[in-house]
This record gives C-alpha cells, sequence and structure tokens, in this order.
C-alpha cells in the first residue's frame, strides 16, 4: 500500500499566535514543484498554488506558493537531501506526516495547570534553523 506523504510548515514561534494561512501549512508532498537553494543560508520550496490553477490559455501565468527555510551557512544541500529522503522513506513517516520544520517553542494551555509550557523547535534536518516565511498568493480574480 502506498501512502501519501504530507508535509507540515509553521514559522509561528508561540501556539497561540498560529492562526493564518501564512502561520503554518500542511501540503501533499507531490505538490512540491522545485527547491531551491536561494542563498547559502536559505532554502526556498515551491508549489502548487492553493488558490490558483493553471488554465487551458497559452499566455496564462501560473503562480505557485512558497515555504523559505533558514538553514546553517552552507548546510541548504543536505537539508534538500533530507526533504527528500523522508518524502521517498518507505520505513520513516510510516504515518505519512513530515514535520518538516515547527518553529513553535511555546505551547498554548497544554498542562494540567491550565499554563504555557516551553519546548523545542523541531526540524526534519539538524541543519534547518528556522521556517522563515510562508507565502500564500491570493487568488486570481
Amino acid at each position: 500500500m502506498i501512502i501519501d506523504k504530507y508535509l507540515y510548515f509553521r514559522k509561528q514561534t508561540d501556539q497561540d499566535s498560529d492562526d493564518g494561512i501564512d502561520d503554518s501549512l500542511f501540503l501533499p508532498a507531490r505538490q512540491i514543484t522545485a527547491m531551491v537553494p536561494t542563498s547559502t543560508t536559505a532554502l526556498t520550496i515551491f508549489f502548487e498554488s492553493m488558490y490558483n490553477d493553471q488554465g487551458g490559455s497559452d499566455n496564462e501565468v501560473v503562480i505557485s506558493d512558497s515555504v523559505v527555510l533558514t538553514c546553517t551557512q552552507g548546510k541548504v544541500k543536505q537539508a534538500i537531501q533530507t526533504i527528500v529522503q523522508a518524502i521517498n522513506s518507505n520505513r520513516l513517516y510510516q504515518d505519512g506526516l513530515i514535520v518538516v520544520a515547527d518553529d513553535v517553542t511555546t505551547t498554548y494551555l497544554t498542562s494540567s495547570a491550565s499554563a504555557d509550557e516551553t519546548i523545542t523547535a523541531t526540524y526534519v534536518d539538524s541543519g534547518i534553523t528556522a521556517c522563515a516565511s510562508i507565502t500564500i498568493a491570493t487568488a486570481l480574480s
């Protein structure tokens, strides 16, 4: 049985502030269109637009959405390799969920004392240090 893989990104450090489409993103890995090193410390992942489709017109502009990950200097290629390995793995991530970058370090009322707790941010690769931005293009009219 083949299971779809899904990627999760969150740029908010406080779970209580995660309330917009540009704060966190959960999407099928099959929607990735490119992973591009955009600097020695940044990896941009492009994916099919949430709101826009490629239509039938030859002159139509196709808009893609993106996530920018901040990486340790010189670790962008390593991050790309780890993400691709995670997507292609049949043994790892058996539930299909791959947390690529989750910047949250403060939870929202999760303890028995109903208080916020401090946790460690989660990244699929040690070279990733943050989810710098999530860009979702608005719908074309």
